[in-house]
């Protein structure tokens, strides 16, 4: 329970992070994506807050902690089905992945506290649970307009002449095709 207190600075940052999408625009799928995005930063600030408030001493300390992590986890479900304006389409795919990593860490968090305490599950939710909110970070900086940082990011860039459009439907290897075609 410690690790997920160590998140109060994240994800207070986050909160405040949010604030810089006020100025993004005017369009009305930019708007309805902000005020989604400011509902998604308070719910998981509200759990991070419920959870640094669990007394770890607690008979029902366990039960507690799963509460909040369900809460989390559909708060991050949620927000991976947000349609995401092409402004930051660059955060769509980061969203799915955080809310799949924050799904994993809810089934380990309940394999570890469920029942008689497992230290490896536990292990293994926060691992989960801290690249569920790399991800997060990683869509703040998009909103920001900045480029994300970290390990393994790799960021690749084109110029808006060299980007083929991809048609819906297309796979991965009919694109591969109509790439080589176009060489």
């Amino acid at each position: 329970m410690n690790f997920i207190k160590r998140n109060i600075t994240i994800l207070s940052i986050l909160l405040v992070s949010v604030i810089g999408l006020c100025g993004c625009g005017k369009n009305s799928e930019l708007e309805s994506y902000k005020t989604s995005m400011k509902t998604f930063f308070t719910e998981v600030s509200d759990c991070n807050d419920a959870m640094n408030s669990i007394d770890p001493n607690a008979d029902d300390a366990p039960a507690q902690l799963l509460t909040y992590i369900d809460k989390l986890n559909a708060s991050f479900a949620t927000m991976a089905t947000l349609e995401v304006p092409s402004e930051f389409k660059a955060a769509e795919g980061l969203a799915d992945e955080a809310a799949d990593n924050m799904a994993k860490a809810a089934i380990s968090y309940h394999e570890a506290y469920d029942g008689e305490f497992n230290a490896q599950a536990e292990s293994t939710a926060s691992q989960y649970y801290e690249r569920a909110f790399v991800r997060v970070q990683y869509i703040v900086s998009i909103l920001h307009g900045e480029i994300p940082e970290g390990e393994g990011v790799t960021v690749t860039t084109q110029e808006a002449g060299q980007i083929d459009p991809v048609e819906e439907g297309t796979t991965e290897q009919q694109q591969q095709q109509q790439q080589q075609q176009q060489q």
